[in-house]
C-alpha cells in the first residue's frame, strides 16, 4: 500500500516538475558553493604562501650578515621572534644534509622532500608544499629556496587557523544548505501545484461528465493565459459533445420511430393472416414466424436505445431510493424454477436493505439480464451463486457460476454491442444483454469486472457506489 502511494506520487507532474527544479537548484547551490569554497582556500593559500616568501627574503638576508658560525643563533632568534611553535626554520645543504635548524619541539615530524631540492638545484627560486606536521600541527606550510653558496632555506609554519575558518564554513554551510534545498523543494512543489491548479479543474471536471454530469464546466479562474485558453477550448468542445448528443436523441428517437412502425404494421399483418379462417399450415407457420421475428426485431431495437441512451446520459431520470436486496430476491424467485427445471444448484446469499439511489428499472434490467446470463450458461449439474456485499461505500453484486467459461481471447470483447463468442452462438440471444448492463451499472458511477476460465466457469462482479441514501 505504502509503495502504491510513492508509485502515485511520483506520477504526479507536480512531484516530477518539483523534482527537476530541486536538481537544478541542487546543482547549481552546490556549483556556487564549490566556487566560494575554491577562492576562499586560494585567497587564504596565497596570503600564508605570500608570508613564507616575505620571511624567506628576510631570513635569507639575515643569514647573509651572520657568519658561518651563527647560523643556528640567527635561525634561533627569527624562530622566536615569531613562537618556536609557530614557525620553523632549517638551512640545508642541496643534498638535504641539515646545516642547522631552530628548535625544533615541536617540529619533530617535519620532512625534507627530496624532490623539491632537486627543483631548487635545476634553477627554481623557491618552491611551496604541504605537510602534516605531529604532534603541534596537522597541517603546515614549507617553503623552500636558494639561500646562495649552495645552501637551501626551508621555512615552516602551521595552518590551522585558516583550515578551522575552513572547517567553520563547511560547518556552517552544509546545514544551511540542506535547509535552503528543502526549503527550495518545498517552495517548488508549491509552485508546481499552483500552476497546474487550472490543469487539476479540468480534469475534475472531465470525472464529473465521465459519470454523468453533462452539464458540468470548467471554471475559468487560473491566472496562467495557457491554462484558461486549455479551460475555454475544453468547454467549447463540451458544448459541441452537448449538441451533438442532443442531436443524437433526436435521430435515435426519428429511427425508433421510422423502423419500429412497419415492424409493427407487419406483425399486425402477420397477426391478421393468422387469425383468417381456411388458411392452411404452412402459411400459418409463416405468419407466425413473421410475428416471432417482428417481436425479436422490435425487442432488439428498444434494447439498443436504451444501451445508447445510458451509455450517453440521455436518460434524464430521476433517481430514487432503490433496494438492491429486494431486486436481487426478486430476480432469483424468478429464475428458480428455470434453474431447477435444469437441474442447476441456484443459491443466493444477499443481506438485507442494501440501499442506494439509482434507476429502479434500469438496476433491475441489470440484475435480470446478468442471472439470465449466468444460467443460460451453466449446464445441468452446474452451480450459480449470486451474493452481494457492501465495501467501503459500494455496492458488490457477485454473480458466479460454473458454466463453459469464456476464453482468454473473447474476455476484452464480451461487452461490446452484438459481440458473441464462439461458445455462445448456439445459444438464443442477440449480444446485448451484458452490454446493456454495463451501460446501465456506468450511468451510476459504477462498472463491472470479470474473472473467467473456459470450462471452469465464471464470476461477473457488479460495483456501484453507496452513498448514504436519504
Amino acid at each position: 500500500m505504502f509503495w502504491k502511494i510513492i508509485l502515485r506520487i511520483y506520477h504526479k507532474l507536480a512531484f516530477r516538475l518539483t523534482l527537476w527544479y530541486t536538481a537544478i537548484f541542487t546543482v547549481s547551490l552546490l556549483g556556487a558553493l564549490f566556487i566560494i569554497y575554491f577562492m576562499i582556500a586560494n585567497v587564504m593559500q596565497k596570503h600564508v604562501d605570500q608570508g613564507l616568501l616575505d620571511d624567506l627574503y628576510e631570513v635569507s638576508a639575515t643569514l647573509a650578515l651572520a657568519g658561518d658560525g651563527s647560523f643556528r643563533e640567527a635561525l634561533q632568534i627569527e624562530a622566536e621572534s615569531d613562537g618556536i611553535d609557530k614557525i620553523f626554520l632549517r638551512l640545508l645543504t642541496p643534498e638535504g644534509r641539515i646545516i642547522a635548524e631552530s628548535d625544533m619541539k615541536y617540529w619533530q615530524t617535519a620532512t625534507i622532500n627530496r624532490g623539491i631540492l632537486n627543483q631548487i638545484r635545476a634553477g627554481e627560486a623557491h618552491v611551496f608544499e604541504t605537510q602534516a606536521v605531529s604532534p603541534a600541527h596537522s597541517l603546515s606550510r614549507v617553503i623552500y629556496g636558494g639561500e646562495g653558496a649552495g645552501k637551501i632555506l626551508q621555512i615552516g609554519v602551521p595552518i590551522e587557523q585558516e583550515n578551522r575558518i575552513i572547517v567553520a564554513f563547511n560547518t556552517i554551510v552544509v546545514p544551511l544548505m540542506v535547509f535552503i534545498i528543502l526549503f527550495s523543494a518545498m517552495t517548488g512543489w508549491f509552485m508546481a501545484n499552483r500552476a497546474l491548479a487550472g490543469l487539476g479543474e479540468v480534469t475534475k471536471a472531465a470525472s464529473d461528465i465521465a459519470k454523468g454530469a453533462f452539464d458540468r464546466r470548467v471554471q475559468i479562474k487560473s491566472k496562467s493565459e495557457e491554462i484558461d485558453l486549455l479551460a475555454s477550448t475544453f468547454n467549447h468542445m463540451l458544448d459541441h459533445i452537448n449538441d451533438l448528443m442532443r442531436g443524437l436523441k433526436e435521430v435515435t428517437d426519428n429511427i425508433a420511430h421510422d423502423l419500429k412502425t412497419p415492424i409493427t404494421r407487419m406483425r399486425m399483418a402477420a397477426e391478421l393472416e393468422l387469425g383468417k379462417s381456411g388458411v392452411d399450415g404452412d402459411e400459418q407457420k409463416m405468419a407466425a414466424g413473421i410475428v416471432e421475428e417482428c417481436d425479436n426485431l422490435l425487442q432488439m431495437i428498444d434494447t439498443m436505445l436504451m444501451i445508447s441512451k445510458e451509455e450517453s446520459g440521455i436518460l434524464d431520470k430521476e433517481k430514487e431510493r432503490v433496494d438492491i436486496s429486494c431486486i436481487i430476491r426478486e430476480a432469483f424467485e424468478l429464475f428458480s424454477p428455470v434453474a431447477e427445471e435444469r437441474g442447476i444448484q441456484f443459491k443466493m446469499n444477499v443481506p438485507d436493505d442494501v440501499v442506494l439511489r439509482g434507476d429502479l428499472k434500469g438496476l433491475q434490467r441489470m440484475i435480470i439480464n446478468l442471472m439470465e446470463n449466468a444460467l443460460k450458461y451453466t449446464p445441468s449439474g452446474g452451480s450459480v451463486m449470486v451474493s452481494s456485499r457492501i465495501e467501503n461505500d459500494r455496492v458488490h453484486i457477485a454473480l458466479c457460476d460454473s458454466g463453459i467459461g469464456i476464453a482468454a481471447e473473447d474476455l476484452p470483447h464480451i461487452f461490446k454491442r452484438l459481440y458473441r463468442c464462439e461458445q455462445s452462438r448456439s445459444q438464443d440471444g442477440f449480444g446485448l444483454g451484458l452490454s446493456l448492463a454495463l451501460a446501465v451499472a456506468r450511468a451510476h458511477g459504477g462498472d463491472i469486472h470479470v474473472i473467467s476460465e473456459l470450462g471452469k466457469g465464471s464470476t461477473f462482479t457488479v460495483m456501484l457506489p453507496c452513498p448514504s441514501v436519504v
